[in-house]
């Protein structure tokens, strides 16, 4: 993610024009020198090369892009209908952990004014969210009654929804409402994602780990080389994955799963454990195994849709299979804490977890409105917000599968989920995208709208120092969504517990000082590099930080001037 100050969002804001001026730049161009070659105007030509780069872009844009926007407002996946039980079970538990009814109903509506929300609004919510459908009869009224009167008994100094429906008023219902993308050019495609992609290839060929490819080579745009250059085929038909092989007899493997996004973005973070790996190998009876998903439709490509639940974890068990894992680690960021909950909710796989890892993760809380509105409907502001707008939010693959393949009741974690296993959830302290704090909150005091709006110092429950206990949380001071990847330092903290986890141990792991987020936090050198630019030019000092930072420590303390924090 950028720093938030007015340079970077500057030129987020450049950056997303330029490429969304290329396809009308491209149509214009091509058209003037139809126009020319009728003899119906005369101008200067470019240059050939620069002619066929525009021609292609304009065939991209009306031969892929202009179809595959149609096609991608199609009816969603069919999700699991619950009977009227298990509704309110999962009601209940929702709205035990609503600690901003006004926010959390203004939100679901796209942010209109409590004031302005009528009951059959929220109906209409409730009626999409918990039934999985559009509308509801007669014979629902009833239940649907009863859970807008729960709704409203939260709701401070005695504020009603107004009766009926408030036209004006939208609900947010991801599944049914159009599909919110962007045109990405040829070249974003091209040199972008896959330039990006190849280098993401040669990292993890370069340290050891094997690719297994898919069948079908050609189902995702851009090609990808190493499709064809792999030696192992994926015994799953859509999941195409990175293998380091597993010797060990005392230690278990890791499954990775990564969040939305192209993979070299946590190139980093996979060499440093294969190094790892290596390294600890030479000293125990043999390495640990890795293996790394690759989920294309999240992965800013042009690639089939989403798998359903079942299929993931019908094509995740084949690959498990393949390599024997009766057990192992499970690591995921982001979107892949997703594809966790589908695991956990298996129970032939379940068994199969030891330990987990969760970095920045979004099935926590699920019914809140946040993850859903900030990445699908809020209007960006930062540099940030810009980034992830334009190449996350609005890209075709990730955009579909929120929209169109995503069922909530089956994807979300709750705290019961976390029995008989060791966790450890790392949330960043200006997420972007989630509720960082409230999930924080509800993994770390008892459940219920009273804990949730305990104002207690963060200091009595925020913490980075991890114990190997059932539950660590770790709170990033300073970093935003998936940026715990930028530093070698937090890197080999990550690395420290996952490493910990495989062994089954509770040892020393790297810590996070103080003062250290919110230097990371001003830091362009990690927040606006390319990846792995640090590391490659050997600019990555930051295990090295406090000897580094000490003296301008002592002279501030000297002056009496104390770091700006923010407020918990």
């Amino acid at each position: 993610m950028l720093p938030s100050s007015r340079g970077p969002l500057i030129f987020s804001r450049v950056f997303a024009w330029c490429f969304q001026a290329i396809a009308p730049l491209s149509l214009t161009y091509c058209g003037l020198t139809t126009l020319s070659a009728l003899n119906v105007l005369s101008f200067r030509r470019l240059p050939r090369p620069l002619e066929a780069w525009l021609l292609a872009e304009s065939l991209f844009y009306l031969l892929v892009y202009l179809p595959m926007s149609v096609a991608i407002h199609r009816p969603a996946m069919e999700v699991s209908v619950t009977d009227r039980k298990e509704r309110q079970a999962l009601f209940k538990k929702c709205i035990m952990t609503i600690n901003d009814p006004v926010r959390y109903i203004s939100l679901w509506h796209r942010g209109a004014p409590i004031e302005t929300v009528g009951r059959d609004n929220v109906k209409e919510w409730i009626c999409w969210a918990f039934m999985g459908r559009e509308a509801w009869g007669s014979d629902e009224d009833e239940e649907l009654e009863g859970y807008v009167d729960e709704l409203e008994n939260l709701l401070p100094n005695g504020i009603k929804f107004r009766q009926g429906k408030a036209p004006s008023v939208k609900t947010l219902r991801f599944s049914l409402d159009p599909v919110n993308i962007s045109h990405k050019p040829l070249l974003f495609y091209s040199l972008g994602v896959g330039g990006a992609d190849i280098y993401a290839a040669l990292i993890m060929w370069y340290h050891g780990y094997q690719h297994y490819a898919t069948k079908q080579w050609f189902a995702s745009f851009p090609f990808r080389p190493q499709t064809l250059l792999s030696q192992n085929k994926s015994p799953a038909k859509r999941i195409s994955y990175w293998y380091r092989p597993h010797a060990s007899k005392t230690r278990l493997p890791i499954l990775y799963i990564h969040g939305i996004g192209i993979l070299h973005t946590y190139g980093d973070y996979f060499a440093d454990l294969a190094a790892r790996v290596d390294a600890d190998a030479l000293q125990s009876d043999g390495q640990i195994g890795i293996i790394v998903l690759e989920i294309l439709p999240i992965s800013f490509r042009i690639a089939h849709a989403a798998l359903t639940p079942a299929d993931m974890r019908a094509e995740i068990q084949a690959i498990l299979d393949q390599h024997a894992w009766s057990r192992f680690v499970l690591m995921a960021n982001s979107y892949g804490s997703i594809i966790c909950a589908q695991l956990l909710r298996s129970h032939t796989l379940n068994v199969r977890v030891a330990d987990v890892i969760l970095i920045d993760p979004v099935a926590f809380l699920l019914h809140l409105p946040d993850m859903a509105y900030n990445f699908t409907r809020r209007l960006p502001q930062s540099a940030s917000e810009h980034q992830l707008y334009y190449f996350a939010s609005t890209d075709v693959g990730a955009a579909h599968t929120l929209a169109r393949r995503f069922s909530w009741p089956d994807s979300i974690l709750w705290k019961e989920d976390l029995k008989g296993r060791r966790w450890t959830i790392m949330l960043s302290e200006i997420d972007i995208i989630v509720a960082a704090r409230q999930i924080g909150m509800y993994l770390t005091r008892p459940e219920g709208v009273k804990a949730l709006n305990d104002r207690r110092e963060g200091a009595e429950w925020k913490t980075t120092k991890w114990t190997g206990g059932e539950l660590d949380v770790l709170w990033l001071e300073g970093l935003n969504h998936a940026e715990v990847f930028d530093t070698e330092r937090d890197r080999k903290m990550v690395l420290d517990i996952a490493m910990n986890y495989a062994a089954g141990e509770s040892k020393g792991v790297q810590d996070r000082p103080s003062g250290y987020g919110r230097w990371v936090e001003q830091s362009l050198l990690y927040k606006a590099s390319p990846a792995r630019f640090a590391s490659c030019f050997g600019l990555d000092r930051t295990l090295q930080w406090e000897a580094e930072h000490a003296n301008g420590h002592r002279d501030r303390k000297a002056n009496g001037v104390s770091p700006k924090r923010r407020s918990s």
